[in-house]
């Protein structure tokens, strides 16, 4: 059961065949078609995969699970950081002030806290320098969210070069909280810094950045399991609220939530949130029928970072808290501006420079072989197994589609006798499928 070698990526996403049943939840669900059933089991085409956590929300039997870091990881450093989003905070009720959040935090063993949004003013700036400069890459599509980058790179490389080179909040958070520990004479070997992530896709960016240079982050927690540790504190006392400097606006907050991060930028801009409408989007990018000269703001999970597989709690209910806050932070600014803290400017440029991604590769799924003579072949050979087959996607052959299987056979992946209407042994499974199907052997 082991899947196609050569693999691009790191994945977060594994599956678990003591569990698996072979139910093809999420066969059916897999949006790159990176799923197949062999001998009963899930088996993850990881070069087709982009960690959208589709697959892991529809398992029945919970056999697909999510590799997190281990939390007594924290133990191998003096000084403990958690990178905290803002939809972390949103997943608690109303009542729970976002100190005590923190002071559980601090409770469980982080030295530090900081917000992952408290880099979104840089990252605006960057932007909008990086727009200016690159007016022949329109149209501009955020780079956000990784499962969105990883999907152009696989499915549609011919928009590599529109995604724009600048890595996320959370990129500016870790690098800016590093460089001011070790400017403070504190050496980068006693820093730990724990990103708290709301999805799969996140732990494989922090795992496998896309410009395959080492992440500033050295480990990453699920949302879920701290959010439980932290309800547990809250239920068995009144934890005492420490503090906190805010140096959040409402602009911040609202960045991760659908529509946040495009109205921060004039021009045509647009925001679209799901998997399924990320890519209807992305094929009419592609088709030349969208004109953008904002930004196009895109998050595979339904009402962006609230919808993160990993999350507890409703998405709905949470992005409500989530605007509920920004309002709440607007009105304490009371009119006034909200800035990162005054560094040097010798450190704004470091923390600039380290933002940039030289290079985005496009790794196409589409492509069949280096040799193009050899590619056409295999082409011709998919289309001449497609002919032959049904047609009808029932999945029974452990490909989610008759394209998939046809392709899978072509690359020696799969048998056309894995199809239950073209295998010679199943002449009676034919007459059955037949009356339910309507399918006449094409052969005869």
């Amino acid at each position: 059961m082991e899947e196609p070698k050569g693999t691009y990526f790191y994945h977060a996403l594994k599956v678990d065949h003591d569990i698996c049943v072979g139910c093809t939840h999420c066969l059916q669900a897999c949006p790159t078609e990176a799923i197949r059933i062999k001998k009963g089991k899930a088996v993850l085409y990881a070069n087709k995969c982009v960690d959208c956590g589709e697959c892991f929300r529809v398992c029945p039997v919970r056999a697909i699970y999510i590799k997190q870091d281990d939390f007594a990881e924290l133990g191998k450093y003096k000084y403990r950081i958690a990178l905290v989003p803002a939809v972390f905070i949103s997943q608690f009720a109303e009542n729970v002030r976002t100190s005590q959040v923190y002071a559980c935090l601090k409770k469980l063993g982080f030295t530090h806290i900081y917000e992952v949004e408290h880099g979104v003013g840089v990252l605006i700036e960057l932007m909008n320098n990086y727009m200016r400069k690159n007016q022949d890459r329109k149209p501009f599509i955020s780079g956000y969210c990784p499962a969105v980058v990883r999907l152009i790179q696989v499915r549609f490389p011919s928009l590599v070069q529109n995604i724009i080179h600048l890595k996320a909040p959370l990129d500016v958070a870790s690098i800016t909280i590093l460089e001011r520990l070790t400017d403070a004479g504190i050496s980068k070997d006693e820093i730990g810094i724990f990103y708290i992530t709301p999805c799969a896709a996140k732990i494989a960016a922090v795992k496998s950045p896309v410009e395959n240079v080492s992440s500033s982050i050295n480990g990453v927690i699920n949302i879920d399991f701290l959010y439980n540790k932290v309800q547990q504190m809250l239920a068995k006392e009144n934890t005492p609220a420490e503090p906190i400097n805010h140096s959040l606006s409402g602009r911040d907050i609202l960045w991760s939530t659908s529509g946040g991060e495009a109205q921060n930028f004039a021009g045509n801009s647009f925001a679209v949130d799901g998997i399924r409408n990320v890519i209807g989007f992305l094929e009419r990018i592609e088709n030349d029928e969208i004109e953008s000269d904002g930004i196009i703001e895109m998050r595979v999970c339904n009402q962006s970072c609230a919808g993160g597989v990993l999350n507890p709690n409703n998405r709905f209910v949470a992005v409500n808290k989530q605007k509920r806050r920004a309002e709440s932070l607007d009105n304490q600014l009371d009119g006034r501006s909200c800035f990162l803290p005054v560094f040097s400017q010798d450190f704004n440029n470091r923390v600039k420079e380290l933002m940039t991604i030289d290079e985005i590769k496009p790794r196409s799924i589409l492509k069949l072989d280096d040799n193009l003579q050899k590619a056409l072949k295999m082409v011709e050979s998919i289309n001449k197994t497609k002919a032959i087959l049904p047609g009808i996607d029932c999945g029974a052959c452990g490909a989610p589609t008759c394209s998939a299987l046809a392709e899978d056979i072509t690359r020696g992946n799969a048998e056309i006798e894995d199809c239950i209407f073209m295998s010679a042994e199943c002449d009676k499974s034919k007459e059955t499928l037949g009356r339910i199907w309507n399918y006449k052997n094409k052969n005869k």
